[in-house]
């Protein structure tokens, strides 16, 4: 008599928690559900128990048999999570769980990460400018230039982490490094210099003719076999393509960068 109260008392708390349960007999066919999963399916106990998974109607099969998935509790919009146990004779416990709190607490981290993100001014990597970044520093030189018609030289550095048959293919992290540190050593202190892309730096020159932005570009290309990289990279020697474009009037930062990438793109098939 006490072991069958016991278990009508189990049962009777089972009903009102706060998570969906279902028993599946080892037939296959429903056991037992409590009330949270009646709400979820919209259904009555009554019109569950004795029914087989595949004899239910697709909505809450789906529910039954899909993994975590945006469904409707109660009023709301919300997401699921399924769990199943199963034991020795082969019934099967499954568990639904409300985990919309968490699932909206993720969503909303995500989206901060991600303004995080997009308000970064700096490479990982190298430690300078991003693209975004010195895109808005491009946009101040171009306008500087508009008004007091002053020089303004950009160029694209392209690198090309060529490995030569036999090698064994390296991380480009510690090339890149590389290559940022020796671009940045040949600039003077006005000029500027950022990650635009993977494989790709731009180099702001204010105050910098077209003569004098090609004589930077001889430089470098001139001392590039003295680049300071890892003793991994000893056979692995970066190949560094450019593209110049100096401002004219009329330009803004759209013209003038694709007119560098067109000058790029000439070099690199040459």
């Amino acid at each position: 008599m006490e072991q069958r109260t016991m278990i009508q008392i189990d049962q009777t708390l089972l009903e009102h928690l706060p998570v969906g349960l279902v028993l599946i007999d080892t037939d296959g066919r429903i056991a037992w559900a409590n009330e949270m999963v009646v709400q979820m399916l919209d259904s009555e106990t009554d019109g569950l128990v004795g029914l087989s998974l595949d004899e239910l109607p697709k909505s809450a099969r789906d529910l039954l048999t899909n993994e975590p998935k945006l469904v409707a509790v109660g009023n709301d919009r919300g997401w699921l999570k399924r769990e199943a146990y199963r034991d020795e004779r082969g019934k099967q416990l499954l568990v639904l769980t409300d985990v919309s709190d968490q699932e909206r607490l993720a969503e909303e981290n995500s989206r901060l990460r991600q303004q995080v993100e997009d308000l970064k001014l700096t490479d990982d990597l190298t430690g300078l400018p991003n693209k975004r970044a010195i895109s808005q520093a491009l946009d101040l030189h171009i306008s500087r230039s508009r008004r007091y018609q002053n020089p303004l030289s950009t160029v694209l550095v392209h690198v090309d982490m060529h490995q030569p048959d036999g090698v064994q293919p390296l991380s480009t992290e510690p090339l890149i490094l590389g290559v940022s540190r020796f671009l940045r050593d040949r600039l003077r202190w006005v000029d500027q210099i950022a990650r635009w892309e993977d494989n790709l730096f731009l180099l702001v020159l204010p105050e910098t003719n077209e003569v004098d932005a090609r004589g930077l570009v001889d430089k470098i290309q001139t001392e590039q076999h003295s680049m300071l990289l890892p003793e991994t990279a000893a056979e692995t020697r970066p190949r560094l393509a450019f593209g110049m474009a100096c401002w004219n009037k009329g330009d803004d930062m759209r013209t003038l960068l694709r007119a560098a990438l067109h000058d790029l793109q000439d070099n690199l098939s040459g």
